[in-house]
């Protein structure tokens, strides 16, 4: 059985390697989402990450979303898994609890990212 580091750190090399961070900056967007988090809460980044123009964070909240509905992590349901669908959910049907706790864990995430995705 692996512990929650050894899930985080799997999830974030898979998308490091398989999925990209597109965009101008590349993977330095990693470095300013925690900010905007901590700033403007959760679902306002994410809202933010489906804007046009905004494929590099919309692939970083889109990894989010798939490692928070696997079946490790198993904190939103496994057919949330991509941004447009988290913040669905985390509007609709999350409470304030599980908002936090989301939050909490997609901070965890990237702080894995802020390391091994160049």
């Amino acid at each position: 059985m692996q512990n929650l580091n050894q899930i985080r750190a799997r999830h974030v090399l898979e998308f490091a390697n398989f999925g990209s961070v597109k965009g101008k900056n590349g993977g330095e967007v990693i470095k300013k989402i925690p900010p905007v988090i901590m700033n403007n809460g959760l679902m306002a980044a994410l809202a933010y990450s489906l804007d046009k123009g905004q494929q590099a964070w919309r692939g970083v909240f889109d990894a989010i979303a798939v490692h928070l509905s696997s079946q490790e992590i198993a904190m939103i349901p496994a057919d949330k898994n991509s941004a447009e669908r988290l913040l669905d959910y985390l509007a609709s049907d999350a409470t304030s609890v599980q908002l936090r706790d989301i939050t909490a864990e997609s901070f965890e995430w990237l702080n894995f990212a802020r390391r091994l995705v160049k």
